[in-house]
């Protein structure tokens, strides 16, 4: 791949980009209400409406992992973030919750190469001794995007509507393009450009017969069982079970997503005083405790339950440290499809998680359950899946060093 002639702006550009992902990918979570009463959305319609989004970004994870190793990051990233610039805007307009969902889609796919190809860039243009130090920092740096879908998304719902805050949000959308077709300059590898496209998804597909693939796999999907409360259905579980407006809501979730923030920056030094693996089983543990203890108090009251949550929550931030033990387990040519696959699973747990967690609150409301019931039996549902990719992870390979 060639070397960018200043690799830093690209990584700014991305890293800008990635904050924008992660905005998008959490704000439904704040304005869920307003949402479903503005676009006429039965709670398994904002599970649809939400995971349409991961749905599309977990689709996009394999094509944009070939578009990588054919291409480079920089292609791909720019066509797709144009798609973004529009379906921000459709979302801005949407009259209702089809076209929403439309919308959320172009979102989910625009937002699909940010951080694979932020991690691909750099792995790529920078010493592997920075390679670390750097994702961390992006990652760290990207949940000023989380946190501002919580408290001032909010705020600005509450006193002028979330049509005209994601309009704002819109135009960053627009910065962001523009700043990636800019400074991310790079090409693919010469070996993949040769190859049929056809070859290279083969190639992606055969990384699923590698068994060491599938120990990561499940935690990948667990990853999501966390997240999504941060991404959509902490609000919901806010204003169902705390009665709490926009308002209230964005000032918790901004609470939550701090916990993700200090979580990116903790988690690094305890993989350097311990060890990536141990790292990710002990924080997986945490998490998974979180939900046992809120699937069965799930009302026991407004700050054990966001503490409980932000703590669940975190287990997302793992993500990127899963990603470099998985980078590890295949060849350098194959690594954006490598990267591809295990994001697939990432985002289609995402996707999953969110829509599962409506199916659940549609048949509470057909059986009856009071609220702490339902958001009981979610829980233990996203306590199941973090069990299951747990142990399962236990099993994964030792990681290579980072």
């Amino acid at each position: 791949m060639q070397q960018s002639t200043d690799p830093s702006r690209g990584i700014r550009a991305l890293t800008f980009a990635f904050i924008l992902s992660q905005f998008f990918r959490t704000c439904l979570a704040v304005i869920a209400p307003e949402l479903q009463r503005d676009l006429g959305l039965s709670p398994a319609g904002f599970g649809t409406l939400s995971s349409c989004f991961f749905m599309a970004f977990a689709v996009a994870q394999i094509p944009v992992g070939i578009a990588f190793d054919r291409y480079g990051v920089g292609a791909p990233t720019r066509l797709l973030s144009a798609v973004g610039v529009a379906a921000s805007v459709l979302f801005v307009v949407a009259p209702g919750g089809a076209t929403a969902m439309v919308a959320q889609a172009g979102l989910g796919l625009a937002c699909a190469p940010v951080f694979m190809g932020l991690m691909h860039f750099a792995s790529e243009q920078l010493p592997a001794r920075r390679y670390a130090s750097v994702i961390g920092r992006a990652n760290a740096v990207s949940m000023l995007g989380a946190l501002c879908a919580t408290a001032p998304l909010g705020w600005a719902a509450h006193h002028i509507g979330w049509r005209p805050a994601l309009g704002v949000a819109a135009l960053c959308m627009l910065l962001a393009c523009i700043a990636v077709w800019r400074d991310v300059r790079d090409t693919g590898h010469a070996d993949a450009r040769h190859e049929r496209p056809a070859v290279l998804l083969m190639g992606s597909l055969r990384l699923l017969a590698l068994p060491p693939m599938w120990t990561l796999i499940p935690l990948c999907v667990a990853l999501a069982a966390g997240t999504t409360f941060r991404n959509a259905w902490g609000g919901p579980y806010l204003a169902d079970v705390f009665g709490l407006d926009a308002g209230a809501r964005g000032l918790f979730l901004a609470l939550v997503s701090m916990g993700g923030f200090v979580t990116a920056l903790l988690l690094p030094v305890l993989v350097r005083r311990f060890s990536i693996k141990g790292t990710i089983l002990g924080w997986s543990a945490l998490s998974m405790v979180c939900g046992v203890l809120l699937s069965v108090w799930p009302a026991a009251g407004l700050l054990p339950g966001v503490l409980l949550l932000t703590l669940l929550a975190t287990i997302g931030m793992v993500h990127p440290m899963v990603m470099a033990h998985g980078r590890g387990l295949v060849p350098q040519a194959l690594r954006g499809r490598g990267l591809g696959v295990l994001n697939t699973f990432v985002f289609l747990g995402s996707a999953l998680t969110s829509w599962t967690f409506g199916l659940i609150a549609d048949a509470s409301l057909r059986n009856g359950w009071d609220t702490a019931q339902t958001y009981s039996g979610i829980f233990l549902c996203a306590t199941l899946v973090v069990l299951v990719g747990t142990l399962v992870y236990a099993f994964s390979p030792k990681p290579a060093p980072l």
